[in-house]
């Protein structure tokens, strides 16, 4: 019986297993900051090892016959090694594209370092550097299975035809088949290792997201505040702000029309103060209650954006207390006091709505 297969799931798997690493594009996308960072530290690694031991045999070339004739090569690979390491300490730190750029390099160098020992200085020989390279070098970097098999497969080519051009017999025969038997093992185990280490990434990112993520109003939740409120005051020149909100009759909202409706309310209240305040130091702290963070704030237009908090949720037929406190950065400075102060604004303003509707 014919089976109807869904081209769609298939082309989408195939797509995401050759540019994604088995995941999607969005979670790709959220974790490449991390795999830059994870590739700039492997090419520092890996230049900063290799420029020592090719340094080492730099220095036995002049010492040994038999390898005598591969110092111009341990030579070059020397100087590239150092260059990359080198840019990988350097500007690699601020940019972070060019961590991609480093591991293209760090691939041609080493490869083209296994090809011209291989099948240029000594043509006679087996060669044994380039196959160590074929299977080494995809595993060591997170790349995009298809950049991993276009790169492996070029350079496998290129070695192939010098094989052809410079070497014979049972040489030339072993040789072309070892570059075709490891460079599939390299293509195999480097896709493997980038679809564990990229599938590892986006689990610790997302079981991050959640712990730190209010699920009902996707706002920092209360994790996130305790976490990053002591790191706050760091960030500031010479002032912190404080806005305290609590979302009024939410407990009246639940009793008489459900708690659907206390969850609507509470959802607008959180895009609203995102709206006035960024959603980077926002939070939502306990059951009716947010936290904004404001760095540097200036003092007028802290008060405006107060304002249009109270009328944005008021256009809903909601309401709000707000307190907020600003403190300079300095000795003095306790971000709980300050934490607190607004709270206690906040709770002024709140005994003001009892008072005017009696709930």
């Amino acid at each position: 019986m014919f089976t109807e297969v869904n081209t769609n799931t298939v082309g989408t798997t195939i797509v995401n297993t050759l540019f994604y690493a088995g995941v999607d594009r969005a979670s790709y996308e959220m974790v490449r900051p991390k795999i830059w960072k994870a590739n700039r530290t492997m090419v520092t690694v890996l230049s900063s090892i290799a420029s020592i031991l090719i340094f080492a045999m730099v220095i036995s070339s002049f010492y040994s016959k038999g390898i005598m004739q591969n110092r111009i090569v341990y030579e070059l690979g020397l100087v590239m090694s150092l260059i990359v390491m080198i840019l990988s300490l350097t500007i690699a730190k601020k940019w972070h594209w060019l961590a991609t750029f480093l591991v293209y390099a760090s691939y041609s160098i080493y490869y083209i370092y296994g090809i011209l020992i291989g099948a240029i200085t000594d043509p006679t020989g087996k060669t044994v550097t380039f196959m160590v390279m074929l299977v080494f070098m995809p595993t060591l970097f997170i790349d995009r299975p298809i950049h991993v098999f276009i790169v492996t497969t070029v350079y496998n080519a290129v070695f192939i035809v010098l094989c052809l051009m410079n070497k014979t017999g049972d040489v030339l025969s072993v040789d072309t088949m070892d570059a075709v038997i490891f460079g599939i093992l390299g293509i195999a185990s480097g896709t493997v290792v980038n679809h564990m280490k990229v599938r590892g990434y986006v689990s610790e990112a997302m079981t991050k997201e959640i712990s730190r993520t209010d699920q009902l109003t996707k706002m920092n939740n209360q994790n996130s505040f305790i976490f990053d409120k002591h790191r706050i005051p760091g960030k500031c020149d010479h002032s912190l702000a404080c806005v305290y909100v609590d979302a009024n009759g939410l407990h009246k909202m639940n009793n008489e029309h459900g708690h659907d409706e206390g969850d609507r309310m509470l959802q607008h209240v959180a895009e609203q103060i995102q709206s006035c305040f960024g959603n980077r130091h926002t939070y939502r702290t306990g059951g009716d209650e947010f936290v904004a963070f404001i760095i540097d704030p200036n003092r007028e237009e802290l008060i405006g954006n107060i304002r249009k908090l109270v009328q944005l949720v008021e256009d809903a037929k909601y309401s709000v207390a707000i307190g907020y406190e600003i403190s300079e950065i300095n000795y003095h400075f306790s971000i709980d006091n300050l934490i607190k102060a607004a709270e206690l604004r906040m709770q002024e303003d709140k005994e003001i709505y009892h008072e005017k509707y009696g709930r």
